[in-house]
């Protein structure tokens, strides 16, 4: 992991996520870019190209100087420290304009606030983050407020012994082995599901072939409530990250996401949610 990309927009959401992009940099030697992706309302805009050209230089500008600010803030930067690289851009969906920078700088994660700054963005449990989860090629790490992390100890992964889980638990070994992290495979199965022991037996001679990490465990657990049974072993093994892939459909992650509200439970301990896509992991396998 050479390059990682930080999406800021300066809420007391995205602080924690710039702060874990900074341990993560600093563990992997990884250069951090930070974007801001601001709009500027068609309501302030002049017909006249002169002055519309002037009011985007100031906004230009304006978000640089603030995105500076906040970087050297938040990360407490010294003189002496390498800033990260810093980029504005303007794109009227923020989620668009994150995921074009990533791919300009051909980053490798992208880390960005699990929140939004209104009201509304909280409820949905950030727009943005959920939008790049559904639409990135590149993996994504959605960091929830006050994460407060500056180890990473225990990932869990969260299996369906799928071949398209290979290749994101190899790329996970990667970041891991910086951390010197367990990796926690746990798979969750409904009672009426056909012959799952079975399958974790092929999947971990599948996974042996193929992954040489060995600080990896397999929990096999039977449940008919898969998101509770998933929530209390995050807290039983005291998980810094969850780990998924995000499937066709959509019909795992989001309700995951939003699980604290389906459920009308709070989680006591939100955890920092990295995903892959499962088509990107299933041409990366072949």
């Amino acid at each position: 992991m050479k390059t990682i990309l930080c999406a800021t927009d300066y809420s007391d959401n995205s602080i924690s996520a710039i702060k874990l992009a900074n341990v993560i940099r600093k563990k992997l030697k990884a250069e951090l870019h930070v974007v801001h992706v601001f709009d500027i309302s068609a309501t302030f805009i002049s017909t006249v190209s002169l002055a519309y050209a002037r009011l985007e230089e100031a906004a230009f500008n304006n978000h640089r100087e603030k995105l500076d600010a906040f970087c050297w803030k938040h990360l407490n930067l010294k003189d002496a420290d390498k800033s990260p690289v810093i980029s504005v851009v303007e794109n009227s969906i923020e989620s668009d304009g994150i995921i074009g920078k990533a791919e300009e700088i051909k980053a490798d994660l992208i880390v960005v606030g699990m929140t939004g700054s209104n009201i509304v963005k909280d409820l949905i449990i950030g727009s943005t983050a959920t939008a790049l989860i559904e639409k990135s090629s590149v993996p994504v790490l959605s960091v929830p407020k006050n994460a407060g992390m500056t180890e990473i100890n225990t990932i869990v992964y969260a299996t369906a012994f799928e071949e398209a889980d290979i290749p994101a638990i190899a790329k996970i070994t990667e970041f891991a082995s910086a951390f010197n992290t367990e990796i926690k495979l746990i798979h969750v199965s409904t009672k009426n599901e056909y012959a799952a022991e079975d399958q974790m037996l092929w999947f971990k001679e599948m996974l042996k072939e193929k992954v040489t990490y060995k600080k990896i465990s397999f929990e096999f657990r039977l449940s008919d409530d898969i998101l509770s049974t998933l929530k209390d072993y995050l807290k039983e093994v005291d998980a810094d990250i969850l780990v998924m892939l995000e499937r066709e459909g959509h019909a795992l992650i989001p309700n995951l996401w939003h699980f604290d509200l389906v459920k009308r439970m709070k989680l006591e301990r939100l955890v920092p949610l990295l995903s892959y896509q499962k088509t990107v992991m299933e041409i990366h396998d072949h």
